[in-house]
């Protein structure tokens, strides 16, 4: 990996070590630092993120505060590409995670400065977003719960390997414990869908929450990680702070006005918020459901406590299924 790096990108690492965490198994991040110290962000992905990746390097040439953006490679663009493996290299925003720290008012402000930059932006031409619309399945959110009920129907319940896999029964049961909860999401979206009327589109993040944000040693935001960008209704990135998705950092009243402040006055489509939360919620259950009774025994603990989170008093279900209520829209 060092050999490719200097041979596309121009830029020799002495060292790359493998950075942990993250849940996209298709992509591997690793921190750079060359003979000058100087760190880099390096990651190989064999997702179709280049979409993102040319958005964020023209957001940066644009001279948009806040955004990490990708060097280019010697062709010239954002990336580099080798047998479907995507290579892409950034200068790392030296700091902590958000998630780690929290943010301040003043530092949601700037966050919000930085997402409405974001979507007022010209998109980069010459490249398609690989996620269509608002879903980031192309799975509808009906086929998502079906999928998941066919796979606890036939996971195991007995045998040896039902032995080995005595942590699946907690699952199963906190499935079929809440599975009429995310039901009626799917139907609510759907229904909100049919009476949704037409709203601008515009360039997304795609995943704007503070996992994705990094303060810097001056404590300014950046956001970091765009391969979820698209271009969609901008309620798609602005759900994840009117409802929150980190359910172990609950967003509070204080810190959505500062992002508002920051981001400035905007109608914002209650309903698309709504529908948006509904299919957001699905995706993560169902995804972490699949984690769960697809993966080793060694990971059960850590997705069966995100599955509780997602279903719990602050998780994304129950924040969506208050939103709704307080528009009127729970039925």
């Amino acid at each position: 990996m060092l050999a490719r790096v200097s041979v596309d990108f121009g830029i020799d690492l002495a060292r790359a070590v493998p950075v942990d965490g993250g849940l996209d198994k298709r992509a591997h991040l690793y921190f750079g630092e060359d003979a000058d110290g100087g760190a880099w962000s390096v990651k190989l992905s064999r997702r179709d993120c280049r979409f993102g990746l040319a958005f964020a390097r023209s957001l940066a040439d644009e001279g948009v505060q806040g955004v990490s953006a990708p060097a280019r490679s010697l062709a010239g663009t954002p990336w580099s590409e080798r047998d479907g493996v995507l290579l892409s290299v950034a200068p790392w925003v030296m700091g902590a995670d958000a998630t780690e720290t929290g943010a301040e008012p003043a530092q949601w402000e700037a966050l919000g400065a930085t997402l409405r930059a974001v979507h007022t932006h010209r998109p980069p031409p010459g490249h398609a977003p690989a996620r269509r619309g608002i879903r980031r399945s192309r799975t509808p959110a009906s086929r998502l719960l079906v999928d998941v009920d066919h796979v606890v129907e036939h996971s195991p319940t007995t045998s040896a390997a039902a032995e080995q896999r005595a942590d699946l029964e907690p699952v199963q049961a906190l499935w079929a414990h809440h599975r009429h909860r995310l039901d009626r999401l799917a139907r609510t979206a759907r229904r909100l869908k049919e009476e949704r009327t037409p709203a601008p589109r515009v360039p997304l993040h795609g995943d704007p929450h503070l996992g994705n944000v990094v303060l810097d040693e001056g404590g300014r935001p950046w956001l970091i990680d765009f391969d979820e960008a698209t271009i969609a209704p901008r309620e798609v990135d602005l759900m994840l702070v009117e409802l929150g998705v980190l359910f172990s950092m609950p967003i509070d009243d204080e810190q959505r006005r500062a992002f508002r402040s920051g981001y400035g006055d905007v109608p914002l489509d209650e309903q698309r918020i709504a529908r948006f939360g509904c299919m957001r919620a699905i995706e993560d259950v169902s995804a972490t459901m699949h984690r769960l009774l697809s993966g080793s025994s060694a990971e059960a603990e850590t997705h069966l406590a995100i599955l509780d989170g997602i279903l719990g008093p602050h998780g994304l279900v129950t924040l969506t299924e208050q939103y709704l209520e307080g528009i009127g829209a729970s039925r």
